[in-house]
């Protein structure tokens, strides 16, 4: 059966696509003849010079469901080139397109499914990813009119049953993992125990010379994670911590440098030295080999991570460790449930720097329980650490309270009074606002310390539309339409253009009419019986 894999915008244009390559490679294996189509790269080639940040993550509100304005622009003068390809790849008879989507993908990926249809209504569209996790929105997306169905969960095999079962005329119950336009839904799919025999990535098709770090290509690891953090939906996606052997992944990392030319790896697991011993024996398997490559991934804080086992991984090739550090507070830490110790975590942070390997630090803000006192000592443990500390990374959504988390679970043992909205929950003392103001309040912080920060601005990039949508949460309509109009000369776009501007209007008009109704009421002259 013909297949089409398509990656959809935002994303990186830096190193090819990772969860497609995984799926080209299963699906090949399974004997089907496959085209993978890097949209996203296409897009970002076309792009104007002022329009490239829009592929960084800070800007991902440009690509929201549906597309803004800016995005929509952009694909409409890419639409020549994208028609090309998506022409030259549905050829022959009507097969699978196949589309991966984050939330932020959410918009122009339902735009790329509706493309196929207009193109080739006989071709079928499959979505997966990260949004159509069981967590997220499977039951949303397969309800999509140019949607035929959703894989749910973990993907590689899911789409391989999926593809027989399509080609045997849909007959039989629903595959496992797989959700139909129609609502129909297969039965859970157990997680793959064993991940060493999950197919190495196939980057074919991919325009490899062409991505901005050339020779870098990612690989994972594990999946899942080994720490129980509140706030994280890690523990329901994957349920548990899975790794491959390191020869196994010592053989993908060689296949990479013969295949692909890589001399550069980033391992996309939520944390690379989740099982020391393995992480150990990988290093030993690159020193023996001689292999001459850089590699870097996500990181746990942890008391192994010592000058020993550090340079270990520096003789390996490792460059670069991004740790979840999150909070220079102790009590914010273990509400969080970090398991971490903030003398193991400074202790850490100088072995590495002083092993020559680079480091990144994930930040979060506003946690429920938070104080101005604890948010200070995240200040000041970056002042007195700056020297060490190569990157920060903030996070944009400050603390968001996500479906599926221990934290949204029991958000009213952390202190959380309102929580309506996964960004504009409440706290005592702590609201949206206040989270904003720590974020931008670090941003220039770090900035005065010459720290790299991965979040390049020192505000919020679309600060005043989220200030709006932030209004409107809290019924001030006045207060976000003035956001909105602010927003909209920013991004010199109509206001009219602004997400939920038009509701907001109207809520404003029938609030005043309202009061002009009970301030005629109040003033009239009752009359006589």
């Amino acid at each position: 059966m013909r297949v089409v894999l398509l990656q959809p915008a935002p994303w990186r244009p830096d190193v090819p696509p990772l969860g497609l390559a995984y799926v080209q490679a299963a699906v090949k294996a399974a004997g089907h003849d496959v085209t993978l189509l890097d949209i996203n790269l296409a897009l970002y080639e076309i792009a104007r010079p002022d329009e490239r940040a829009w592929f960084e993550m800070s800007h991902a509100f440009v690509w929201h469901h549906p597309l803004g304005a800016q995005a929509l622009d952009l694909i409409r003068r890419a639409g020549a080139t994208l028609d090309a390809m998506l022409g030259a790849a549905l050829v022959g008879p009507p097969g699978i397109v196949g589309i991966t989507m984050l939330a932020s993908q959410k918009g122009f990926g339902l735009w790329l499914a509706a493309r196929v249809k207009a193109l080739r209504p006989a071709w079928r569209v499959v979505v997966g990813g990260p949004q159509c996790f069981p967590q997220y929105e499977p039951a949303v997306i397969a309800a999509d009119p140019n949607v035929d169905w959703v894989v749910v969960g973990e993907g590689e095999y899911a789409v391989v049953d999926l593809l027989a079962w399509v080609g045997e005329g849909c007959r039989g119950p629903v595959p496992g993992g797989v959700m139909t336009h129609a609502g129909e839904r297969g039965p859970e799919r157990p997680l793959d125990r064993d991940i060493d025999r999950i197919p190495f990535p196939d980057f074919t098709g991919l325009p490899i010379a062409r991505y901005l770090d050339r020779g870098r290509i990612p690989l994972f690891a594990s999946r899942g994670c080994v720490r129980k953090c509140v706030f994280c939906i890690e523990q329901a996606i994957w349920e548990r911590f899975r790794y491959r052997t390191a020869p196994n992944v010592f053989a993908e990392m060689k296949q990479g440098t013969v295949r692909w030319g890589a001399t550069k790896f980033e391992f996309n697991d939520s944390l690379f030295n989740g099982h020391i011993r393995v992480l150990e024996e990988l290093c030993d398997l690159v020193i023996a080999d001689g292999m001459r490559v850089s590699w870097g991934g996500q990181g746990v804080i942890r008391a192994e991570m010592g000058p020993r086992l550090l340079g270990k991984l520096k003789r390996a090739g490792c460059g670069f460790i991004t740790y979840g550090f999150e909070s220079g507070s102790q009590r914010v830490l273990d509400a969080m449930k970090k398991n971490v110790d903030m003398s193991v975590a400074a202790r850490v942070i100088r072995d590495t720097h002083e092993a020559g390997i680079g480091q990144k630090l994930n930040l979060m803000f506003g946690f429920p329980g938070e104080t101005e006192a604890d948010f200070q000592l995240t200040l000041d443990f970056l002042s007195e650490n700056a020297r060490y500390i190569d990157q920060v990374s903030p996070s944009d959504a400050f603390t968001a309270i996500i479906p599926g988390t221990e934290l949204f679970a029991r958000a009213e043992v952390y202190g959380v009074t309102e929580m309506e909205n996964t960004w504009f929950w409440e706290a005592e003392g702590n609201d949206f606002a206040i989270r904003l103001g720590r974020f931008e309040r670090l941003c220039r912080h770090v900035k005065a310390l010459g720290i790299v920060s991965t979040y390049r601005m020192d505000r919020v990039a679309n600060r005043e539309q989220v200030l709006g949508d932030f209004a409107a949460h809290k019924r001030r309509w006045s207060a976000a339409l003035a956001h909105y109009e602010a927003h909209a000369r920013e991004m010199r776009i109509p206001a009219a253009l602004v997400p939920n501007y038009a509701n907001v209007t109207r809520e404003l008009r029938a609030a005043l009419r309202a009061a002009s109704d009970h301030a005629s009421m109040s003033t009239a002259v009752p009359l006589r019986e």
